[in-house]
């Protein structure tokens, strides 16, 4: 269980964003960029650039999605140097690595890292853990979790998966 309130100054925040949503993007990175820069951030693809440009500040570049970022980013996840996930994306578009994705959910609710996925859980995020450091972050310790996050992946994505995870 991640306790953001002693954790090190410093959190480590990946952010993804499809090529749709690059203004929204510069918009919020720009809005929350003194934060930010105080933080360890990792990025996909043209994400990075977008953010080093708009930050000006190093981030951390993995490979697009379509040459193996999000697998890059889920194994970061997985090997525990990732605290947060910022995914900016249009749930409409079809994702030409819609498998990577789901893996790269599943590994971020498997190691209870926070993700935001739109404007409302982003904002939130950002004034709950870092305008305000006497909040804590606690996930309830719920062992359905998982398995109420894989479903609700199974149930709104946009294609059929051949390796959908099944829970009994």
């Amino acid at each position: 269980m991640k306790n953001l309130k002693n954790a090190p100054a410093t959190s480590r925040i990946a952010i993804v964003a499809t090529d749709n949503k690059r203004a929204e993007l510069i918009e919020w990175s720009y809005f929350n960029k003194d934060i930010l820069a105080q933080h360890e951030l990792t990025a996909t693809g043209e994400t990075a650039i977008v953010l080093e440009g708009t930050l000006n500040t190093f981030i951390n570049k993995l490979f697009t999605a379509d040459t193996g970022g999000y697998q890059q980013l889920a194994s970061l996840i997985e090997n525990g140097k990732i605290d947060m996930l910022f995914f900016f994306a249009e749930p409409a578009s079809p994702v030409e690595k819609d498998l990577d994705l789901k893996n790269l959910l599943v590994a971020a609710a498997n190691h209870n890292v926070i993700v935001a996925s739109n404007k409302v859980t982003t904002s939130m995020v950002m004034a709950s853990v870092f305008r305000n450091k006497e909040n804590t972050v606690q996930p309830k310790n719920n062992p359905g979790l998982l398995k109420q996050t894989i479903s609700l992946i199974n149930r709104f994505s946009t294609r059929s998966f051949p390796y959908a995870v099944q829970m009994k």
